[in-house]
């Protein structure tokens, strides 16, 4: 995954940096991509000193395990980077605590990725069909965020929102229409070719399916 993430951001022309304990794998690196790579653990403050991590802009944790990948974004944030991702699998540290703030909150992460979701995602977006861009799972997988080009065929299409009487936990967030972001209200109205995305309660994705469906029925 480090290398997979490396080249993509070399390819936006990013400098790269990789940490690693496994030797073998960053003799495979050298010379298959142009980083810096540091045979070492990203847990090590020593090193994260010396490579002057508060110079960096971005430090991404990816390795096999939560804790570990929790603690090098703690240490990289404590140390002065910018912005930290972790890649974190297990639900628990995604969930809410009473004073509604997550569990890795304070730890020093800007971001988590669970790949579960991005699976599920994808997934989704598959079995949807049609001109369904993205699907994205909110909330430990309670809520979706959906991107959709809408279709001429679209039954909703040249319609007040405020006329759709769409359930309350279903909400279009914004209308794309040629170059210009609509934040709609309820006079606004949907276009064929316009892109729109809709936030909905996991619960309500059947009555998403409903009100978005084409003229033919699909």
């Amino acid at each position: 995954m480090g290398k997979k993430l490396a080249s993509a951001m070399l390819n936006g022309e990013i400098e790269v940096t990789i940490i690693d304990q496994n030797a073998s794998l960053l003799e495979h690196l050298v010379g298959h991509i142009d980083v810096l790579t540091v045979h070492a653990s990203g847990t090590d403050v020593a090193v994260l000193e010396e490579l002057n991590i508060a110079s960096y802009d971005l430090t991404i944790a990816v390795t096999g395990n939560d804790d570990t990948n929790v603690l090098i974004s703690s240490l990289a944030k404590k140390l002065g980077c910018k912005r930290t991702v972790a890649r974190i699998r297990n639900p628990e540290y995604s969930k809410q605590l009473p004073e509604n703030t997550l569990v890795i909150h304070g730890q020093g992460i800007d971001m988590t990725i669970n790949p579960m979701n991005i699976t599920a995602s994808n997934i989704l977006k598959y079995i949807r069909g049609g001109k369904v861009v993205s699907v994205s799972l909110l909330l430990d997988g309670q809520a979706e965020v959906t991107e959709i080009i809408a279709s001429e065929k679209l039954e909703i299409l040249n319609k007040p929102l405020k006329k759709l009487n769409l359930p309350k936990s279903i909400i279009i967030g914004a209308i794309v229409h040629g170059s210009e972001v609509i934040i709609p209200n309820g006079d606004s109205k949907i276009h064929a070719g316009d892109r729109f995305v809709v936030f909905s309660l996991l619960s309500e994705v059947p009555a998403l399916e409903k009100f978005f469906k084409l003229k033919d029925g699909r």
